[in-house]
């Protein structure tokens, strides 16, 4: 496998964990096979050759799927089967095994687990079930054991007929045990005689029982806290602490594994000692989830409960409460917002008829912010308005208004469904969407869903797992390279390994679900990992900022012929230093300047002077810090960034670019004069900065970057000659490559290259 893919041992496990902290815990309770007869089934034997303290457990059908599980060309994943102090050590064993496959033949066919444990790092063992009993090492064990020891592993090939109980299969066998610890192969052999192993943990037998697949993943619950503190940064390591109580075990089968992603349906197991919230579900009907069409495309995290009947699930989730000793507190809770608003949660929800209660993240107005939403089947607007003053009478769509139900869902439907701000919400179709202003201004605006999630998902070949039709809980993730995410969520030593997996992807969406099948309820864990070619071109301007650079600016000083440095003081001062030495001039001005400094020969004698604007002027200033006479000149609009210069003749007639706070680009001479050929610049979405001057076939063009595309026009301004729509439109940050005497190549939405004739 290339680099691009997971390991089931560290994605798996850190995306569980990460999607079980965001949600609900969920336990289900059965009963399976006992511990002796998995020991007794040679599918499982060698479990009983792993020591009772593993913290996760791979066991696939053969050595060599195990070998598509684990191997990478170097990337993050295998650093989490290294263990941090000598990284790179067990992966390298295991990539030269998978190189040299061929030596290793009379292997690849054989059972294989990995286990994880934790002896002051995390630790992996690896146990192959080699050969029969009594018989000598075949070559490939031979080689095994021999560049096991180059790489500093320690291997041992033994006949478990010395160790097994009798009646075990394994008594039958020998085994080949790999680790970077002699401690682990010691502990593997020394349990296996004394009958202790991982079928010994809590709910170990009965989750794997429940699975039938020959490639599993099983997550005993003390490993599920021991492998969080390894991973996760000190405060998501607390929370997912109680992810331990999720279950006494948790066993996944693996469905799909591959470069492209993963998909794992889970079983989990309590022996009736923690409260069942799976009872929830027992006696209510699935529903469909429709959350992801009102999510916008850059939404982050997203959980959603659908449901065919508030009040049925409400008095579900009641009993559940009362097993674990909340139904006092969640009551007072109601009570207390009914004496505050005068309306009772209870009936509000059943007045509404919530049909979906949701939650989601995404970045908003550069910070992270989180929205409430519910699925009304009766969007009672008298009840969402009642007691707000001026609101209007009739159903308002997208409007912002104070939002009286704070803390409504969150007492309803537990603390998942709660914001730190729930001032406002507005109506959108029989959506309630709650939250802070700056959150609701972006569907208000129409930049959330100018792009659905939903939307994007379908333009990434990704399945939307959030629209389940027999749903009882979903939920979504989208890991991200963004550098404050990954530094608030993993440890400083797993951080290289999170950058590394998202190597060369732009999209990876994580789902945790549980549906109802026709075969009963299936927890399912997925992962998809693409690069997204397709992305719809956007018909709202979503950046409507122009960035206008404070300096300093670059200058040459034509009387030294040195690099000197131009800008501008807090206190409006302009001043001029050597680059990297001392300061030569300040003189006082009294308006910031406009983003831009450029040096021009503005007398034809050789001497430079630096050219700026400020308001509606342009300015002259000397090398000495001498205001030019002749300046400064009124070009009659507000200057927002500019100017750039051009000398197109080579004469010293300069002209300079100037984008203006209309949204428009002119170009003028140094007497402020427009050429009189010339024709404004402008586009319906908002300019994002100075145009970029291209030659093709001798002749001048501008590229002109917009907060959607990308348009390219001719010397003289005017109309724009590239002039598309949808995903043939040119994406704003393509490359505009001259091609013949006549076009040029761009980069469109649907990420095809395209060559356009602009003359």
């Amino acid at each position: 496998m290339s680099k691009k893919s997971i390991i089931i041992c560290v994605s798996i496990i850190g995306i569980f964990l990460i999607i079980i902290c965001a949600a609900l815990y969920f336990l289900y309770s059965g009963t399976g096979r006992t511990r002796d007869s998995l020991a007794e089934n040679r599918e499982y034997m060698l479990f009983t050759a792993v020591p009772s303290d593993a913290d996760a457990v791979l066991k696939c059908r053969d050595f060599s799927t195990m070998l598509s599980c684990l191997v990478t060309d170097g990337s993050s994943v295998s650093y989490f089967v290294t263990g941090r102090k000598e990284p790179g050590k067990f992966a390298a064993f295991l990539r030269n095994v998978s190189d040299s496959s061929s030596l290793y033949s009379s292997l690849m066919a054989s059972t294989a687990v990995v286990s994880i444990h934790n002896i002051g790092v995390l630790t992996p063992l690896l146990v192959i079930d080699a050969d029969r009993s009594g018989e000598p090492e075949s070559s490939a064990v031979k080689l095994m054991l021999d560049n096991a020891a180059k790489a500093g592993m320690t291997a041992v090939y033994s006949d478990a007929a010395d160790y097994a109980p009798a009646g075990s299969p394994l008594r039958k066998r020998s085994l080949l045990l790999v680790s970077p610890s002699d401690v682990l192969v010691d502990a593997a052999l020394r349990h296996l005689k004394a009958e202790v192993s991982v079928l010994d943990l809590p709910g170990f037998p009965e989750a794997v029982s429940g699975i039938s697949s020959d490639n599993i993943l099983v997550l005993p619950s003390g490993g599920v806290r021991r492998i969080a503190s390894e991973i996760f940064s000190s405060k998501c390591s607390k929370e997912s602490a109680s992810a331990a109580g999720f279950a006494d075990c948790t066993a996944f089968s693996i469905d799909r594994n591959s470069s492209d992603g993963f998909t794992l349906s889970g079983n989990s197991y309590s022996d009736g000692s923690l409260s069942n919230i799976m009872e929830i579900y027992s006696g209510i009907s699935p529903a469909s989830s429709e959350v992801s069409s009102v999510l916008p495309s850059y939404a982050i995290s997203a959980v959603s409960v659908p449901m065919a009947d508030v009040e049925a699930y409400l008095e579900a989730y009641l009993k559940y409460a009362q097993t674990k000793s909340l139904v006092k507190e969640i009551e007072a809770g109601r009570a207390a917002l009914k004496k505050k608003t005068g309306t009772d949660p209870v009936e509000w929800a059943s007045s509404l008829d919530i049909k979906e209660v949701s939650s989601a993240c995404f970045t908003a107005g550069g910070k992270p912010e989180k929205i409430l939403l519910a699925r009304l089947g009766h969007p009672a607007w008298n009840l969402l308005v009642k007691g707000i003053k001026d609101a209007p009478e009739t159903k308002s769509e997208d409007r912002i208004l104070p939002y009286r139900y704070s803390g409504f869902l969150a007492a309803l439907f537990g603390k998942q469904f709660s914001a730190a701000d729930e001032s406002s919400f507005i109506l959108h179709g029989d959506w309630i969407i709650a939250g802070s202003r700056g959150a609701l201004s972006e569907y208000v605006s129409g930049r959330a869903l100018e792009y659905s999630l939903s939307d994007f998902m379908a333009d990434a070949a990704v399945e939307d797992r959030l629209s389940c039709r027999n749903a009882y809980f979903v939920s979504y993730l989208s890991l991200t390279e963004d550098a404050d995410f990954i530094s608030s969520v993993f440890s400083p030593d797993f951080i290289p390994a999170v950058k590394a997996s998202a190597e060369g992807i732009t999209y990876e969406p994580v789902f945790f679900t549980i549906e109802e099948t026709k075969s009963g309820l299936v927890t399912r864990l997925s992962a998809d990992r693409t690069t997204v070619l397709k992305s719809q071109a956007p018909t709202f301007e979503r950046d409507t900022s122009v960035v206008v650079p404070k300096g300093p600016f670059r200058v040459k000083n034509s009387g030294t012929g040195k690099w000197n440095l131009f800008y501008q003081q807090d206190n409006m001062y302009l001043c001029l230093q050597e680059e990297g030495g001392k300061g030569l001039w300040g003189v006082p001005f009294d308006a910031p300047i406009c983003g831009c400094a450029r040096t021009v020969d503005f007398y034809a004698n050789g001497k430079l002077q630096i050219l700026f604007a400020s308001g509606t002027k342009l300015y002259l200033i000397d090398r000495l810090g001498r205001f030019v006479n002749t300046f400064p000149v009124d070009i009659g609009k507000q200057v927002l960034l500019g100017p750039d210069v051009y000398d197109f003749s080579g004469n010293k007639k300069y002209n300079v670019m100037i984008l203006h706070t209309d949204n428009t680009i002119e170009m003028y001479n140094l007497q402020g004069r427009r050429p009189p050929q010339w024709k404004t610049i402008t586009a319906s979405e908002t300019i994002k900065g100075l145009p970029e001057r291209i030659k093709v076939g001798g002749n001048t063009f501008w590229v002109v970057r917009t907060s959607i595309q990308t348009l390219v026009f001719g010397f003289y301004g005017g109309e724009p000659l590239t002039v598309f729509s949808g995903d043939r439109m040119i994406r704003p940050d393509s490359e505009v490559v001259p091609s013949g005497d006549d076009s040029v190549e761009v980069v469109c939405y649907d990420g095809k290259k395209r060559t356009v004739k602009i003359k």
